[in-house]
């Protein structure tokens, strides 16, 4: 009997399947499929064998087959639809599950595996929408309720996001994953203490869910507990060894922290070893021409193309460069596009959105661009696209701007710095060769938002006002301590504090102890956080006559944007970049002589300039000084960084030779 020979080799196979002998299940299903080539549930079982031995294109082929016999099969048009996102075809998963959903709204996994590719793809909009559809159409599922918080938080929709968390750990309390990414959300929102409240209810959860440990490293950083910071970095590279991205925000913690820059390089190019040293081809071959005086295609990839501190350094690169000489390609990272995205996006020749891509897929684009130059504009920062300059997609790679320090890749050729910032000697702590651009490395664009300038806030309060509008991950309890001395040698002064982890009442509270002990009443601390626009947010400068930059880890956007709004910022210089790009400002702008060598001349510098006629006249003249500067001459570090690239073109034409 061929039907009942048939029948019993496809339930061998389905054994064969539970059990997990993968070879014997294909060929007894194939040898059902031969003896009845009718059957569609045969050619459904050998779809599941075949994608789970990675043979997603014969599943394809399988599952296509079986539309054939029985185009209204739900579950068959579910599984075609997840082997076509196995192989990258998008467009048609989306058909399939489209058509299961369709067909089935009460189907779960299609709702959920739609959502997530929309997700992927970065069609936020439609995520969301579809997770909503499938709330109406499955009910109040705990998988759709963590989905459509997910496609929330793409769109930094934070405090919907985070009700939706709640709703979540009200139906699931011990749902690690919930508390996970409520505590993600409120670290979006700046309730730190929050966030990492909920991590640590995460990991007591499930203490080997690597990426809390990682969070919670960030929480701790961004309260300026750089110490336990780094222990939760390490303690999540010690679950997953291969953690690239942990692994990256420990080397950021380096830099807030007083260590060796020799100890700090050799974790670098530990980073390198681990993660990207083993993707760099043996031999790149390129097919861009070897012409010395050519017009260069310059890449630019950054995760910043927007609201955000590089735009402000940037912007006047992209706008100035001499369009007879460089094609300037933008690679975005961007998931969540603004106003300022919009604006970079005009300046490009090429722009290309990579939001959704993976690293293989952008180094493949870099490569069909023939791009020449490709530059790094994040280092080691959040969302960082290093994997990919780890793969040698271009001739020259280069790295600037985003990151205060070496990457530690072998697969990097340049770093752009200047003499101020990286001092010869610098080298040894590099993997990459410096280029010192004349002038300075940065060229500030002040936002078109800033107001008007306002009067010496001594003159309406009778008292000194210092400030200091830096991340909080800078401001240690070592910097604190120095920032009390001042407020203690001049009575009556006061200190504006201003970041968005200010709203967290368990941070502003930890802040206000730590200059208690060191002998300043809270009363003369006053606390600032989020600002709803770049023009608030600078209007806040109205309130400080004086601003104090941190250390080891100077600012850098703060610092311009003090000077912009008349307010001298007082430095003190340290040994590696992070700690001397306050130096390079300065000189800069023409003032070093705000740079101190210690903290002892740090202390003095802010005392001498709390003179109220020395400050008003500042307040009058220093943003007309700061536009005159090198630090605003937008030609000039064009011309130089442009200058720069045919350098390192040449040396790379030369090796071609």
């Amino acid at each position: 009997m061929p039907g009942k020979h048939a029948e019993a080799l496809h339930l061998s196979a389905a054994i064969a399947l539970h059990q997990g002998e993968l070879d014997k299940a294909e060929q007894d299903a194939r040898s059902a499929i031969e003896a009845d080539p009718q059957r569609e549930n045969y050619y459904n079982t050998l779809g599941v064998v075949l994608r789970k031995q990675g043979k997603s294109a014969q599943a394809r082929d399988c599952y296509s087959q079986v539309l054939k016999l029985s185009p209204g099969d739900v579950d068959v048009a579910f599984n075609l639809a997840n082997v076509l996102c196995d192989l990258g075809e998008s467009s048609q998963a989306i058909h399939y599950y489209q058509q299961a959903c369709a067909r089935k709204p009460d189907h779960l996994s299609a709702h959920l595996n739609l959502g997530h590719l929309y997700r992927k793809l970065g069609a936020l909009e439609e995520a969301e929408c579809c997770f909503r559809q499938g709330l109406k159409d499955v009910g109040l599922q705990p998988e759709l309720l963590l989905g459509l918080g997910l496609s929330l938080l793409d769109q930094l929709r934070c405090q919907e996001a985070l009700e939706l968390m709640l709703q979540l750990i009200e139906c699931r309390p011990q749902d690690a994953e919930a508390h996970f990414y409520a505590g993600n959300a409120l670290h979006a929102l700046g309730q730190i203490a929050g966030a990492e409240s909920e991590h640590r209810l995460c990991i007591s959860l499930k203490p080997d869910y690597t990426m809390a440990w990682n969070n919670l490293g960030n929480d701790l950083r961004d309260q300026g507990r750089l110490d336990e910071a780094a222990d939760a970095y390490i303690k999540a590279l010690q679950l997953k060894p291969d953690y690239m991205r942990a692994h990256s925000n420990l080397l950021f913690a380096l830099h807030y922290t007083s260590g060796s820059a020799k100890a700090s390089f050799a974790e670098h190019r530990h980073w390198d070893e681990v993660h990207a040293k083993p993707l760099r081809p043996v031999s790149p071959v390129y097919a861009n021409t070897a012409d010395v005086g050519r017009k260069l295609r310059i890449g630019y990839v950054s995760p910043d193309f927007r609201e955000h501190s590089v735009a402000y350094f940037i912007e006047p690169i992209l706008a100035d460069h001499d369009r007879e000489y460089v094609e300037v390609y933008c690679f975005s990272d961007v998931k969540k596009v603004d106003s300022v995205t919009q604006r970079l996006k005009g300046y490009a020749d090429k722009w290309v959105d990579i939001s959704a891509c993976s690293d293989d897929a952008v180094a493949d684009i870099v490569r069909q661009e023939s791009i020449d130059i490709l530059v790094d504009l994040a280092g080691h920062t959040r969302h960082h696209r290093l994997m990919v300059f780890a793969r040698k997609p271009a001739p020259v790679q280069v790295t600037y701007l985003g990151y205060p320090a070496t990457s530690g890749m072998t697969a990097m050729d340049y770093r752009l710095t200047d003499e101020w910032a990286d001092p010869i000697g610098q080298e040894r702590y590099h993997s990459e060769k410096l280029l010192r651009l004349p002038g300075g490395f940065l060229c500030y664009t002040p936002s078109l938002e800033a107001p008007e300038l306002a009067s010496l806030p001594y003159r309406k309060n009778g008292y000194i006002t210092f400030g200091c509008f830096n991340h909080l991950s800078k401001v240690s309890s070592e910097v604190v301590a120095i920032w009390a001395e001042i407020l203690q040698q001049l009575p009556g002064s006061q200190i504006v504090l201003k970041h968005i982890s200010l709203q967290d009442a368990k941070v502003r509270e930890r802040y206000l102890q730590i200059f208690e002990t060191n002998g300043v009443d809270r009363d003369r601390i006053n606390m600032l956080d989020w600002s709803a626009s770049v023009g608030e947010h600078l209007a806040c400068y109205s309130q400080v006559d004086i601003a104090l930059d941190t250390f080891p880890y100077n600012g850098t956007t703060t610092s311009c944007e003090a000077l912009w709004m008349g307010v001298p910022v007082v430095c003190l210089k340290g040994k590696t970049h992070a700690g001397r790009v306050g130096l390079s400002l300065l000189a800069s702008v023409g003032r070093p002589e705000w740079v101190a060598g210690n903290k002892k001349e740090y202390v003095s510098l802010a005392l001498q300039l709390a003179e109220p006629e020395h400050l008003s006249e500042l307040r009058t003249g220093l943003r007309q000084e700061m536009a005159a500067s090198s630090l605003c001459n937008r030609r000039e570090t064009t011309h130089a960084l442009e200058d720069a690239y045919r350098s390192m073109w040449q040396t790379w034409c030369e090796s071609c030779a």
